[in-house]
């Protein structure tokens, strides 16, 4: 189960998801295509409500359920609602807190960056309006909301609204396995965040891929046989011919 960051859809994974052998499903969340919702109001909790339904509605076994950025944020809640179907966490670049937490407090620990007051000003700006993200062609899509078609101005108004929600792994299993992707070259999250957000997620195992923010478009093969081989610790299948994921960094 794939769920993509802010400012991106479900079209992110579609380079890793040609590549996955084992049945995979990517999750558009609210505020975007025919998901329509007000950017500004978006929670982890409804979120996480849309993953759950989307996997429910799908007929899913057991899953390993990956995050992609601020998609991690929504992770435990989702884990904690399906419980035992969930076997694994990947957080890809995932931001994450530590339980009654916020992201935050890892991202900008003195809270001098200025994020809180863009982040009021962009609530108030953008109130009622939703993210297309459709492709050339695509059918309208059906919602009183007004629409942005700004990749980035959506990543925006979804990150700081969601980077200032209280995170809960209540009902999460410490015995749940956790993999951190640590993206070498990632712009977004230097070597002290992505420590922080390391031991935020309890993480078991830390991958190295040196690549960017995104490696489910600058390096989907690696990032897809890296997920085969966690998915093949629980059936048993086993994974194609190709390199190997890369060694845990610890």
């Amino acid at each position: 189960m794939l769920v993509h960051g802010s400012g991106n859809t479900s079209r992110t994974w579609e380079p890793v998801v040609a590549r996955l052998e084992r049945p995979v499903l990517a999750v558009d969340l609210p505020g975007r295509r025919y998901r329509p919702a007000d950017l500004t109001l978006g929670s982890l909790e409804a979120s996480a409500g849309a993953v759950v339904s989307d996997v429910r509605a799908a007929g899913l076994g057991p899953i390993v359920l990956v995050g992609h950025s601020a998609g991690g944020l929504i992770l435990p809640e989702v884990a904690a609602e399906l419980g035992s179907q969930v076997r694994h966490l990947v957080f890809v670049a995932g931001l994450i807190a530590a339980h009654g937490h916020r992201v935050i407090d890892t991202v900008d620990p003195a809270g001098t960056s200025g994020f809180e007051a863009q982040r009021l000003a962009l609530m108030a700006q953008w109130a009622g309006h939703t993210y297309a993200g459709l492709l050339p062609g695509e059918p309208p899509i059906p919602t009183h909301l007004a629409l942005i078609d700004d990749s980035r101005l959506t990543g925006s108004i979804e990150s700081l609204n969601l980077m200032f929600q209280t995170v809960s792994w209540s009902g999460v299993s410490p015995s749940v396995p956790r993999s951190f992707v640590r993206c070498l070259r990632d712009p977004n999250q230097p070597p002290a965040m992505q420590a922080g957000l390391i031991a935020n997620c309890g993480a078991d195992e830390v991958f190295d891929i040196d690549t960017t923010h995104t490696p489910a478009q600058s390096e989907p093969a690696q990032l897809a046989e890296l997920l085969e081989r966690v998915a093949a610790r629980y059936d048993g299948h086993r994974a194609g011919p190709g390199r190997p994921p890369p060694e845990p960094a610890r």
